[in-house]
């Protein structure tokens, strides 16, 4: 039963006061429209934020709580709707059918700090089922359409283990009956059902289902969870004003707590970015170090949530998705790759994937490549070139390739390092053959879609970018800078740098539909397109100062920050002119570089944290904290999700807390 009521919010003054914004909820867990049978979930107080809105906004705020968006658009003493808050599927659905343009402005943190959610496949504890690929030949029940988690999501995942999902399949809207189906079913085998994250603690607090009587066996991709909408009726200012007021309600703890918030609203990633809670492969979901938040202050020591023993040291990067953290090691001896899981919450082990790859190269043999997570797989990239392929639930392989022997791709002194890049259903590996510099292979089979001929490979990772309105890989191969397009792999232009003997290490960056790119021989230079996506050769600016030999510089707001010798901030849209330089000695070493807003943290090669406000004519160093000892450094660039910060040292893995104890 859709449940409709209105309250009128804001200040006393206010009261009989004609509403200037109407919010509607559709919040799950808000305290109208759920049980209160779980204390302290799904419980959200609205009226409490409704208040908060008026008073920033200075402007009287209706409430509408609604289950079902036409609904509160047909009730008369609705009136206008100016912001919807609910689950972005069913938001997103509701409005089309109302033939509502809406327009997502902010996405509401949970209790752990995440801003998504996921389908769960449940069957009962006693079944045999282990994983999702156990499914095969059962019914399962889905959710409807408008839930993207119990629906849309649930059929990939499905697919992505070689199950196909039947022309009519069974739906259910809510999942404490698509669970109780499960429970009661005569069928044999029993059927399995997919419910939302965040409902199952709902549906076993209700009694609906018994304690335990149901077990997890796979799960989705991440989607959205809880978003707010702007509608039509919501101008530009208006809207930024609204912005404004849902970020500040991270600073009222009273407000956090009654919303069952860790941060409160975070605005989304800019436009062309992708919206992630995640970190799943290189500098994160954009390949630019970028995150929704940084904390306003370091803590002096963080919080240690967990920590867990590798065999070896290693150099690539941490990845997570989805709750699942993925690491290369190496075996004690030293011939084979290791690539380890675990769950990111708490840190247990999950799988690990052991692969023969003996040999011997400078600064270990360990993996190079971070681990590249996208809907449900890994892709892992070892240092002599074996690719593979590891469906992240359960860790089996799923498909493979030797880059050498299959390719014949010659292998930079180094090892492999560039990480593999996810375009729609592509994987794009560069083994750096004559025929095959770069490939392309079928993301759920591994099969080959095309090949470009080229130049050895380089070791910076490569990035998709939307360059001179034509979309594009970018990067490096072993003499030259360039662009492929990602749909048959021609190379679109070609770069080569004055000055010759770049390893071309450190990755390119992309701002305002304009190319970065920082090496040793050359410097930092800003590159323009023209029309069809080619490259101007002459830069825009360069800075030779700037030459980092292993670094990747990073744009913090409308600047670039990158490290050599000292630390330089680099006006972006004033011809790289220097803002500010320091000596800052945690930088004299290999660092890591997380950008949010105007804010830098820097991970060092030590342990150190560094967090610095990049705004101002001259940098402020807002505070310093401590990870490991340092003792022996790591070149590992850690992974950051909400607030945790996930880092490998030489001997462990271990996930910080940076929010600081209230």
């Amino acid at each position: 039963m859709v449940a409709l009521s209105i309250l009128f919010l804001g200040l006393t003054a206010w009261s009989l006061a004609e509403p200037r914004l109407t919010v509607v909820v559709m919040d799950p867990l808000c305290n109208r429209l759920a049980c209160a049978c779980v204390k302290g979930y799904a419980q959200r107080d609205y009226e409490a934020l409704g208040r908060f809105l008026s008073s920033k906004l200075h402007e009287p705020v209706k409430i509408v709580y609604a289950e079902d968006l036409a609904r509160a658009v047909e009730a008369p003493s609705t009136g206008k709707v100016d912001l919807i808050i609910g689950k972005a599927s069913v938001v997103k659905f509701d409005a089309a059918e109302c033939g509502m343009p809406v327009r997502p402005i902010a996405s509401l943190t949970g209790q752990d700090g995440s801003t998504t959610l996921t389908g769960l496949f449940v069957v009962r504890k006693s079944d045999r089922a282990k994983t999702l690929s156990d499914l095969s030949g059962r019914q399962i029940f889905f959710g409807s359409p408008d839930a993207d988690e119990k629906n849309r999501g649930a059929f990939e995942a499905l697919r992505r283990v070689g199950i196909a999902v039947p022309k009519k399949v069974k739906t259910f809207e809510g999942c404490s009956d698509a669970a109780l189906a499960v429970l009661e079913s005569k069928a044999k085998p029993a059927p399995a059902a997919v419910i939302s994250s965040y409902a199952a603690a709902l549906i076993e607090g209700c009694g609906t289902v018994p304690k335990g009587a149901l077990r997890i066996v796979g799960m989705t991709a991440s989607f959205p969870f809880v978003t707010a909408y702007a509608t039509a009726n919501v101008n530009p200012a208006l809207t930024t004003n609204i912005e404004r007021a849902l970020v500040d309600m991270r600073l009222d703890s009273k407000l956090l707590k009654v919303m069952e918030s860790k941060r409160g609203f975070v605005l989304p990633t800019p436009v062309g970015k992708k919206v992630s809670a995640d970190w799943p492969g290189w500098r994160g979901a954009n390949r630019d170090g970028s995150v929704p938040w940084l904390p306003r202050l370091l803590p002096p020591r963080p919080t240690l949530v967990w920590s867990q023993p590798l065999t070896n040291s290693g150099l690539a990067g941490v990845s997570v998705s989805n709750g699942f953290l993925v690491v290369a090691d190496r075996t004690g001896q030293g011939d084979a790759d290791v690539f380890r899981c675990f769950r990111a919450d708490d840190g247990k082990p999950i799988w690990k994937v052991v692969d023969r790859s003996p040999g011997h190269l400078d600064y270990g043999t360990s993996a190079r490549a971070t681990p590249t997570l996208d809907r449900g797989l890994a892709f892992v990239l070892g240092a002599f070139g074996h690719l593979l392929c590891v469906d992240l639930a359960t860790g089996r392989t799923v498909w493979s390739h030797d880059l050498v022997k299959e390719f014949g791709g010659i292998r930079p002194n180094w090892g492999y390092t560039s990480s593999p890049l996810v375009v729609d259903d592509e994987v794009i590996v560069n083994p750096g053959a004559v025929t095959a510099s770069l490939v392309a292979l079928n993301r759920l089979t591994g099969a080959v879609l095309w090949k470009t001929p080229g130049n050895p490979s380089a070791y910076a990772s490569f990035t998709l970018a939307r360059l001179g309105g034509r979309n594009q890989v970018v990067g490096y191969d072993s003499l030259s800078l360039g662009g492929w397009d990602p749909a048959t792999g021609s190379r679109l232009w070609t770069l080569v740098a004055p000055n010759y003997g770049d390893f071309n290490v450190p990755s390119a960056s992309i701002w305002g539909g304009q190319l970065i790119v920082a090496t040793e021989n050359n410097g930092t230079r800003l590159y323009g397109f023209a029309a069809g996506g080619s490259i101007v050769p002459k830069p825009i600016a360069s800075f030779p100062e700037l030459a980092p030999d292993t670094v990747s510089p990073i744009v913090v707001g409308k600047r670039l920050v990158g490290s050599w010798g000292e630390l330089y901030c680099l006006e972006l849209a004033h011809g790289l002119r220097v803002a500010w330089t320091i000596s800052e000695p945690a930088c004299q070493e290999y660092c890591a570089f997380f950008s949010s807003g105007d804010r830098l943290l820097i991970s060092t090669f030590r342990g150190e944290l560094v967090l610095v406000d990049c705004s101002g004519a001259k940098p402020v160093v807002i505070g310093r904290s401590r990870v490991f000892n340092g003792q022996v450094g790591s070149y590992a660039y850690p992974a950051m999700v909400g607030s945790r910060l996930y880092v490998r040292e030489s001997d462990r893995i271990s996930c910080f807390d940076l929010e600081p104890a209230k």
